[in-house]
């Protein structure tokens, strides 16, 4: 399949266009559809019975509801391209009368502050709110940190102008990033992010130093920039957190991830404490490729024994659906849905966001992928990656409504981590010789180190540099130095970090867009990892187990969800455990 064969998403089966009549009625009906709300249960809320609440939690999802729609549109419209004005304004616009309508809502979850704690207990012990009694233990705990009506409405109005705009501005910063190719043959040819990023697996040493070069070159020429938004969204981020009364910077991150502080400083320390593993791959890797020592550009070569395997987009998607379906026929059958109907977006283009995310905006809505397939076998990981999320928010869009729909952060990762294990699974099961199946081993290897060690010493950094922005300015340079020293951390003398590794801060959206995020990947990696180990001892009568983690959406606490298979979050050997298989697949390498 060529570039210009790729598929492109199906938006009609949101709206027809920025001018679909439908699109503005919806859009016209979000901030009536809250006034309503506000009219009917403003100041009823804490003198209601059981069923009332359950009756307003009702009018509230249809509420919320309303919004959903144009707010996805406008936010996959924009992805295809920033620098379209049509999807710009629009999701400015929706952005806005949103904004105006949450307004109208936030008394909501105040007026369930007031209900008293006894009565409280006697509601959530209702069988007929047992679909929202997650939703409400959350909101009860949240009780401590949320403002007056007045300043929840001052917050949200300032967001507007504040975070959402430098968030904005970063993407579209970068997603206009265009680079000239490594290759001297190509040197005219300009590349997306993407692109220039798949030259990190070019065979050639010194093509791959060039393109982190060229890549790095662009977020330190908008360094300055880059480093003002950061500074902002930090500070934005630090008044949030004392004004809501927390105790530390991570804290509402954690709670929102319905983690204990325990078990999130718990599964960094037992990772910190492994970063050894990584720099024995990296030794194992330098002997394999005939180096004395790794370059931060040479991370991600390809083995010399590796050819160079170009798959077209037909047989990636063929492959992670026949995975998903030794898996359970179910899981092939959501997959395969995603090509049917137009809701995989997978040609790479300038003004698109690179990478690659899955969008489940909310129960009985589409979901949709986004890739950027550049023919290599490792985007059909990344197909498989992004198709287990899709998995995911289906089945949990079939089991919840709409306030318990989302998987917290930690458990995001689970079905997509999983989708990427079980398309492993099915290439070593097949005819393989020795170098393939050292290959495929050793992608894996690398897999885990990105989202464990890696995601780890990114986290670090993060923590750090806010604590950094609360004493000073931070420069770029500044951002640069720290980020060395975490490189150091986790690399030690196995690699040689060039200098523009030091720009990576820059160009990691996850610190513009979800705030301490990364933590998230260590988690999800370790606990799927504890996971596959169960189902290759189980075989087929794990996928039920699985298929009902998924369909929990965000209905259960973490702890909660892992607690059947015996699994404690805050216990370090469960951590350990995970490691334990990248152990043995460092010895099955030799490392």
């Amino acid at each position: 399949m060529t570039s210009s064969e790729l598929p492109l998403w199906d938006l009609s089966l949101l709206y027809g266009g920025v001018e679909d009549p439908r699109l503005k009625a919806d859009i016209d009906n979000i901030v009536p559809s809250a006034e309503k709300f506000a009219a009917k249960w403003r100041g009823n809320i804490e003198k209601t019975d059981a069923e009332g609440v359950l009756a307003a939690l009702r009018d509230y999802e249809a509420t919320l509801f309303a919004a959903i729609g144009p707010q996805a549109y406008a936010h996959l419209g924009y992805s295809l391209n920033a620098a379209d004005p049509a999807f710009l304004t629009l999701m400015s616009q929706v952005h806005e009368i949103a904004t105006k309508a949450h307004l109208h809502t936030i008394f909501f979850s105040l007026e369930l502050d007031r209900i008293s704690d006894s009565k409280y207990m006697d509601i959530l012990q209702t069988p007929s709110l047992a679909p929202y009694a997650h939703y409400l233990s959350e909101t009860r705990r949240g009780k401590a940190h949320r403002l007056s009506e007045a300043e929840e409405s001052v917050l949200a109005l300032k967001a507007l102008s504040g975070r959402t705009a430098f968030v904005q501005l970063y993407s579209k910063l970068t997603n206009a990033f265009l680079f000239p190719s490594p290759e001297v043959e190509n040197g005219g040819k300009a590349l997306t992010g993407s692109e220039i990023l798949s030259y990190l697996k070019n065979p050639d040493r010194e093509i791959r130093r060039k393109a982190l070069e060229i890549f790095a070159k662009a977020h330190e020429d908008s360094g300055a920039v880059i480093a003002s938004v950061w500074n902002a969204l930090a500070l934005d981020h630090r008044q949030n957190v004392s004004l809501r009364k927390y105790h530390g910077i991570m804290e509402p991150v954690n709670e929102g991830n319905e983690l204990s502080q325990k078990a999130v400083d718990t599964v960094m320390e037992v990772t910190k404490a492994h970063y050894g593993l990584a720099r024995r791959y990296y030794e194992w890797k330098a002997r394999e490729l005939g180096v004395e020592k790794l370059r931060s550009s040479d991370l991600s070569a390809p083995l010399p024994s590796r050819t160079e395997e170009k798959i077209t987009f037909s047989d990636a998607g063929k492959m992670v659906i026949e995975a998903f379906g030794e898996f359970d026929p179910s899981f092939a059958e959501i997959a395969k849905g995603f090509f049917d109907e137009g809701r995989i977006d997978a040609k790479p283009r300038q003004g698109k966001s690179g990478g690659a995310y899955c969008m489940g905006a909310g129960p009985g809505l589409p979901v949709y992928v986004l890739t950027n397939f550049t023919g290599k076998l490792r985007d059909a990981a990344t197909l498989a990656h992004e198709l287990g999320h899709g998995i995911h928010f289906t089945l949990a869009g079939e089991a919840q409504p709409l306030l318990e729909y989302g998987p917290v952060l930690p458990l995001a990762e689970t079905a997509s981590v999983f989708g990427e294990l079980l398309l492993t699974k099915k290439l070593l099961s097949g005819d393989l010789d020795t170098d393939s199946r050292k290959n495929l081993v050793a992608e894996r290897v690398e897999d885990i180190i990105a989202t464990t060690f890696r995601q780890t010493m990114y986290t670090d950094f993060e923590v750090e540099a806010h604590n950094l922005t609360a004493e000073e300015y931070v420069t770029p340079e500044k951002f640069c130095a720290l980020w060395s020293s975490k490189l150091e951390s986790l690399y030690g003398d196995s690699v040689e970090t060039l200098p523009a590794s030091r720009w990576a801060w820059a160009a990691i959206p996850h610190f513009i867009h979800t705030r301490f995020y990364c933590y998230a990947y260590t988690f999800g990696e370790l606990l799927v990892l504890a996971l596959y180990r169960r189902y290759l001892e189980e075989g087929p009568a794990f996928a039920p187990k699985l298929a009902a983690i998924l369909a929990a959406g965000g209905s259960k606490r973490p702890q909660e969800l892992v607690a059947d298979f015996g699994y404690d979050l805050e216990d370090p050997s469960f951590w350990a455990g995970g490691y334990k298989v990248l152990e043995e697949l460092l010895e099955e390498l030799g490392a």
